[in-house]
């Protein structure tokens, strides 16, 4: 499942220097991996794919779509080659293939792989994992989104939830997740009640876990809940939570952080806005 807590996100992470420059260099060490791996072993071995895997999240986090799709493409055809097409690797593999076509703004492609994954039989004995299924799940719904198809998206926010609910209970990690992804989804329809009940759920939840979200995701969180208190009517409780995160961001990043300074103008919005 995707990390939804990144569109919680009030600032890009790559506009920390010290981050972009360790993504950058995570980059360069795993090419670097991946050359001598495959001078020595060649391409079609199971410890190459994984080292793809972890490139293709390197390039992900760099926001480098076009060089993530290529990585992504790669390692499905090396799956397909080794496994076969009906292998989970193989299908695990073309999820992520997918989810790199939207990543890169190819969404007539990454649809075109959902309605393949979606035709499989996920009910046979001998068939793909039931985790396979939610995850094609997901990747329509984040199809739907892109596409502002946002009913649709909430009609599949709300079964894998209540999939996940069912067998791993309404707190779980992944329950949490689907949380997140609905809660945004709600926002996106102005319904503002319902998301902020989905949010009051997972930040409870970060009480307790709190290495489940990064800090600029927990605050990003504290502004959502915020913004939905201020939809409601509730403005001091919103006024609140904007001091509360315009502190924590200035703690964690400093106040000349970027995402410190977002939060100065968005606490200044909300202390001259009634509304």
């Amino acid at each position: 499942m995707e990390n939804y807590f990144a569109r919680l996100l009030l600032s890009s992470e790559l506009d920390d220097p010290l981050y972009f420059a360790r993504v950058h260099q995570n980059i360069a060490d795993l090419e670097k991996k991946r050359v001598a791996h495959f001078n020595e072993y060649g391409p079609m071995n199971q410890e190459y794919v994984l080292l793809m895997g972890d490139l293709n999240m390197a390039y992900y986090r760099a926001g480098e779509t076009h060089k993530e799709l290529e990585v992504a493409q790669q390692i499905y055809q090396t799956n397909q080659i080794l496994h076969g097409d009906d292998d989970e690797s193989t299908i695990e593999a073309m999820i992520a293939l997918g989810n790199s076509y939207l990543d890169d703004g190819q969404s007539t492609e990454a649809q075109s792989i959902v309605e393949d994954l979606l035709g499989r039989d996920y009910t046979k004995e001998n068939g793909p994992s039931y985790d396979l299924y939610i995850d094609s799940l997901c990747l329509q719904a984040d199809i739907y989104h892109i596409q502002k198809k946002f009913d649709e998206e909430l009609l599949l926010r709300q079964q894998v939830l209540t999939i996940l609910t069912s067998f791993q209970g309404s707190t779980s990690s992944q329950s949490i997740m689907a949380r997140c992804a609905l809660g945004v989804c709600l926002e996106r329809r102005y319904a503002w009640r319902e998301a902020l009940e989905q949010y009051r759920i997972i930040r409870s939840y970060l009480d307790i876990e709190s290495d489940f979200a990064s800090e600029a995701e927990k605050i990003g969180l504290l502004v959502h809940i915020a913004r939905c208190y201020r939809k409601l009517g509730e403005v001091e409780d919103a006024r609140t939570l904007y001091r509360w995160a315009h502190r924590k961001a200035h703690v964690y990043f400093g106040p000349a952080s970027p995402l410190a300074l977002k939060m100065q103008r968005l606490l200044k919005a909300a202390e001259h806005n009634n509304r």
